[in-house]
């Protein structure tokens, strides 16, 4: 009976060592060449500021349509993740108005950078542990966006001439065309030129590029976890000194084959601030910032599912409002950032 008992329990501390290990998780990007996904990054800004006693509300909303398909994965799991634009859209509302971009609206002559985006493509290349490693293909897509924002204006100056006169409609439109080339130096430095343009707007530099992808790919522990265990991940904010950001993710719950992790962080830059931009636009944010959101992950790949992310920031910024006005400005200010990624139907 007590060599019974002894083996019952042995075997029941057994299970329950085995049932403790299944439960934890190893979180991992396991991507395999061929699969497909189709994203939708959907960022809203509420701005609220105060600038000579007067409120200003402002809401900023941009959205991104994307194909994700992994083209490669190497021996050390490294994956490569051919990016495609499908559609992009930018809206600001404030008392002053709309402005509305709309890579669909082909009409609208202040969207062509929008318009020529779509289709184009760069790859990412991610690291099991759900680093970004790097982008490629950038200057390239940056290329042939600046081509067909070029054939669109020599599109535009052939249907322009065409309405005003009947004969000679296509030589009168060449000779505009080379003249219009011969203003940057050539059709290639033309070319060069618009590509700076892009390459100099805010919505297409790297950063921003990184800083959208990288709200589909969710960094994970190095170990495994259970329910209930956090780790942190340290991420670098783009001020000057930079600004280290520690935020911790949790494993929630798990259901189906699909985890779900929260992410929580505080960030106070305190008295001195941080500085943002360069030259006369430069300015300095004292700020306080929390972040807090939820995420689904596949368990299989490590592909995030949906995630949303709520940010809040207040505090103040300090700039100079001009070179001829050179003292200091101060701005109440508080930012509230929602950022939804959903997969798309």
């Amino acid at each position: 009976m007590v060599v019974s008992i002894f083996t019952v329990v042995l075997i029941a501390v057994v299970l329950a060592s085995e049932s403790g290990a299944a439960e934890k998780l190893d979180l991992k990007l396991r991507l395999k060449p061929g699969q497909k996904y189709s994203m939708r990054i959907d960022r809203e800004d509420k701005i609220s500021q105060t600038i000579m006693g007067q409120q200003q509300n402002i809401t900023h909303t941009k959205t991104a349509e994307m194909a994700f398909e992994v083209k490669e994965v190497n021996a050390n799991g490294i994956a490569s993740i051919k990016a495609t634009y499908q559609t992009l859209k930018e809206k600001s509302s404030s008392a002053g108005g709309q402005v509305l971009y709309d890579s669909t609206d082909a009409s609208n002559p202040m969207a062509q950078t929008y318009t020529a985006i779509m289709g184009e493509s760069f790859v990412v290349e991610v690291a099991p542990e759900g680093r970004i490693l790097g982008l490629k293909g950038i200057d390239e897509m940056f290329s042939r966006m600046s081509e067909k924002i070029i054939q669109a204006e020599d599109e535009s100056i052939k249907e322009t001439i065409k309405k005003r006169i009947k004969e000679g409609a296509e030589e009168r439109a060449k000779e505009s065309i080379e003249r219009t080339n011969k203003r940057y130096g050539s059709r290639e430095k033309r070319i060069e030129a618009v590509k700076e343009m892009i390459r100099n707007n805010s919505l297409f530099a790297e950063a921003q590029i990184r800083e959208m992808v990288a709200n589909i790919v969710m960094p994970f522990p190095n170990q495994s976890v259970g329910m209930g265990d956090s780790w942190v991940h340290k991420e670098i904010m783009g001020v000057e000194p930079p600004v280290e950001i520690d935020k911790t993710y949790t494993l929630k719950e798990r259901k189906e084959g699909v985890a779900i992790v929260d992410v929580n962080s505080k960030l106070d830059l305190g008295e001195e601030g941080a500085s943002v931009g360069v030259g006369p636009a430069k300015k300095n944010i004292k700020m306080t910032c929390s972040f807090q959101g939820t995420s689904e992950i596949d368990e299989a790949s490590g592909w995030m599912i949906r995630s949303k992310v709520k940010i809040q920031l207040s505090g103040e910024m300090e700039f100079t409002a001009s070179e001829q006005k050179p003292e200091k400005m101060t701005v109440p200010m508080s930012i509230e950032t929602i950022i939804t990624v959903e997969p798309m139907e």
